[in-house]
């Protein structure tokens, strides 16, 4: 165990001897090992203590209530402080954040005393999931937790959001965040450009949102997915345009009016799986994410892929847990271990992941009614425009968790559809979807599937539209595709892949039956091969000869390569490559690229290319010009085209991407999604005099925590953002670890409010602390010990005062900037405080 803090040690010295000159008896307590309580008053005794937090010192000292026999009571807000959590008040007690959930402790279990409020420390453990006891050997408590404080909460977490009243509140309207996209081309002589501006913002209770979209040539322009937002606990209000994709077999529509949705889950319907034109998400594991509960709380979940680990999380303390954006192709034999936290080493259960099921297929018990009714089209986009009335309702059910079934009515184009489906879970078979469509009197099917049975796996699927059952398309189309394998070694699988498919649009029909294959046979060769849509093969071969050189040799749709890289010293790479393309002939590139570091990181690449008949160039940089704004240049001279071919062969290439968080204090680098609506955010800068030296890049990288747990960082210029927090009010803070001696941040930490669709400005006003130092000498130039020194400010008022060491000489600190007068005795001087700590400031009492 580490001993307490020095500071804990001098206080519990000083106690000892107190208590030595009052002449109590302490032969009883010494016995017994611990402090018992005062006879007199049958009150539990107070203790100064020190702790330790995962063996590592607090660095505070705690007070304590020895209640006798073993059992102790906490002060439960310096515990509070000492994890980085703070105490919030609720209906039946109160709560600490974690990064696991909240620590529930009920009322009954606080006591006050002299307006502290304390708490028995196995109430603490057993809320926390943690161990807590009192170390008699060291004075101190010791606490070990399932997490680290100060680490970043699960992605999935709400964080600690409060019912506090806030310090700091959300704005009421605003513009919250920007994406925007600009590409510009210049080929032989005629120019494009393509932009695409993504706005988001708040407007009273609700959030608002809107997509601009200009094209070339014609310099076609549109607004798309613009509306309102609303979001009440299950129910989901829309007012606007979106793009809606209900279903496979349902045609794409634009909708302009009114969209309502409610559901028992939430978290899945309106979560983070929703593509950015969705109100709903129509595939609830999207990226995918794993989620269960009744797990040992505070313990681990580990997920295992084909026997690997994949990854770990630390399960919350309401027994849950969730592994997000998780990619399983549903060929995986995947299972998820939960471990108690302090278990001996093996998982108290294993859950066998079906990583075949469907994403359209809902949890057991989960239902989703959504419905919308308004204009069919979009009456900002001139090519689209409006076709009369639209709408349609869809209801989705998980009857359990093996079976989720569907229905959808739509009206779009003119013309009425209908559809229903059923996802089945089928155990060794599989699971599969199947679903029927109608409009008219044409008609649509699908079927669906995939599963895994010891080594073998298989997926397929079929798909057939009737003649006319879309608008404008008076053939049939259908699609039937397969595949079916084995895992025969962790490092070979084999397949045969099977399609059928008739094209109407081109006029062509691809049937085929071929092998794939993705083999590494050993840790520097691996190759794999599969046929692509229309049966051509996509195949890559990957061989490291060397740690720094590597050969590949890859084709796709139809064009083949093959490459040398080599790693050079200095950050550069050198590639040589010979490419082969069947409409344009063979081409020879010599490539070097590397990162120049000096001002902005600029990331460069410079090659020749040579033909048979013709040399050509490349060159190209990117950037990012400022925090949010990359800027990516080329200059292509294409040696395929040419005097031969079409044009000069030139090209010159301009791309712009911002993406920007927006506040009054300024724009800092964003991260925009479409799920941010039910979302918000704290944004803002630093401000304040620097010391001397010291720039705002230096301070990049300094951590913004919020609830006490890192969740952002500062930029080059000052500026930070912290995204994707679940409506509430946080404890803001910036963390001191990195900051330079001489500059603090504020000693109050300011409650924030985010709301939906938000980014509430906070800003940090830094207070610059400096100090002066010096050496007592006396009439003869011998250093003076124990000398008082006192700090008076420009009106003579005392501000502190200090002794000088043995060797005479005293050091003051913490001081603001400004003119102050040092004193010992009857010397004294004026010293000036600017932007730097100050020496040599000697007295001569």
């Amino acid at each position: 165990m580490i001993a307490p803090p020095l500071r804990a040690r001098r206080r519990r010295l000083l106690a000892f001897a107190f208590v030595l000159a009052a002449g109590l008896p302490l032969a009883a307590a010494a016995q017994t090992g611990a402090a018992t309580a005062d006879a007199a008053t049958n009150a539990p005794r107070k203790l100064l203590a020190g702790l330790t937090v995962n063996d590592r010192p607090a660095g505070v000292d705690l007070d304590l209530l020895d209640r006798g026999h073993g059992h102790y009571s906490a002060n439960l807000d310096q515990f509070a402080t000492a994890i980085q959590s703070r105490v919030i008040a609720r209906d039946r007690g109160v709560a600490l954040p974690t990064p696991l959930g909240e620590a529930a402790i009920p009322a009954a279990a606080i006591q006050t005393i002299d307006g502290a409020r304390y708490v028995g420390i196995g109430t603490l453990a057993r809320a926390l999931a943690g161990r807590i006891r009192f170390d008699q050997g060291e004075f101190a408590l010791a606490v070990t937790l399932p997490w680290t404080p100060g680490a970043t909460p699960d992605a999935t977490d709400t964080g600690g959001a409060s019912r506090e009243a806030p310090d700091i509140r959300a704005p009421a309207a605003s513009l919250s965040a920007i994406h925007s996209e600009a590409y510009f081309t210049r080929q032989d002589g005629r120019d494009s450009l393509a932009t695409l501006t993504d706005l988001q913002g708040a407007l009273g209770p609700g959030a608002w949102r809107t997509r601009l979209l200009t094209s070339s040539p014609g310099g076609r322009q549109s607004m798309q997915d613009y509306g309102w937002m609303l979001d009440r606990g299950r129910s989901r209000l829309y007012l606007g345009h979106s793009q809606l994709a209900l279903d496979p077999l349902l045609p794409y529509a634009n909708l302009t009016g009114a969209q309502y949705a409610w559901s028992n889950r939430p978290d899945l319907s309106y979560g983070d799986t929703l593509a950015n034109n969705q109100l709903v998400a129509t595939q609830t594991l999207g990226g995918q994410s794993l989620s269960g509960h009744d797990a040992p709380p505070g313990g681990i979940a580990e997920l295992r892929v084909d026997g690997k680990v994949l990854a770990r999380t630390a399960i919350r303390l309401d027994g849950s847990w969730s592994f997000r954006n998780v990619t399983l192709r549903g060929s995986e034999f995947a299972q998820v271990a939960l471990y108690e936290r302090f278990g001996d080493g093996t998982p108290s259960r294993v859950i066998t992941i079906d990583g075949a099921t469907s994403p359209r297929a809902l949890p057991g018990g989960t239902l989703v009614s959504y419905a919308g009714l308004g204009v069919d089209g979009n009456p900002l986009d001139r090519a689209i425009g409006t076709h009369g009335l639209g709408g349609f309702y869809q209801m989705r059910w998980g009857f359990s968790d093996r079976l989720t079934v569907d229905a959808s009515a739509q009206r779009a184009g003119g013309r009425d559809y209908g559809a229903t489906n059923a996802i089945v879970g089928l155990g060794a078979l599989g699971t599969w979807g199947i679903g029927v469509a109608r409009s008219g009197s044409a008609s649509a099917w699908s079927m669906q599937g995939d599963g895994q049975r010891g080594m073998w796996f298989w997926n397929a699927y079929a798909r057939r539209y009737g003649a006319n059952y879309f608008p404008g398309v008076a053939a049939v189309q259908s699609d039937r595709y397969g595949e079916l394998g084995a895992h025969l070694s962790a490092r070979l699988n084999v397949s045969l892949v099977g399609r059928d498919a008739s094209d109407p649009f081109a006029d062509r029909r691809y049937v085929f039956v071929k092998p794939a294959a993705d083999w590494a046979m050993t840790d520097r060769f691996s190759v794999s091969a599969r046929p692509d849509y229309n049966g051509l093969y996509t195949y890559a071969a990957n061989w490291d000869v060397r740690n720094d050189t590597r050969v590949m040799l890859t084709r796709y749709v139809g064009i083949s390569q093959l490459e040398l890289a080599h790693a050079l010293d200095g950050g550069l790479q050198l590639d040589l490559s010979v490419t082969r393309d069947p409409q344009r002939g063979t081409r020879y590139a010599q490539t070097l690229s590397g990162l120049w570091t000096r001002g902005h990181p600029v990331s460069w690449t410079a090659s020749v290319l040579e033909s048979t008949s013709r040399i050509g160039y490349l060159l190209d940089a990117a950037t990012e010009a400022i925090p949010g704004l990359s800027m990516h240049v080329q200059l292509y001279n294409d040696p395929t085209r040419g005097p031969s071919g079409s044009g000069s062969g030139t090209t010159f290439q301009l791309s712009l991407v911002a993406d920007f968080a927006v506040t009054p204090s300024g724009l800092a680098r964003g991260s925009f999604n479409a799920a941010a609506a039910r979302r918000g955010g704290i944004s803002g800068k630093v401000t304040g005099q620097l010391p001397e030296g010291v720039r705002w890049a230096d301070l990049a990288g300094v951590r913004v925590l919020v609830d006490g747990r890192p969740a952002g960082q500062l930029d080059a210029r000052g500026h930070y953002l912290v995204s994707d927090l679940a409506p509430g009010v946080y404890r803001l803070q910036m963390d001191p670890e990195n900051l330079p001696i001489d500059l603090q941040p504020p000693a109050r930490q300011p409650l924030v409010e985010v709301r939906s669709g938000a980014t509430t400005r906070a800003d940090f006003a830094m207070q610059l602390r400096l100090g002066m130092a010096g050496k007592l000498i006396d009439a003869n130039g011998r250093p003076m010990a124990s000398a008082v020194v006192r700090v008076l400010d420009a009106d003579g008022r005392l501000v502190t005062s200090v002794r000088s060491n043995t060797l005479g000489y005293y050091r003051v600190d913490q001081l603001a900037p400004g003119t102050y007068i040092v004193q010992s005795g009857e010397a004294r001087r004026q010293v000036r405080l600017d932007r730097r700590f100050v020496y040599g400031q000697d007295l001569q009492p």
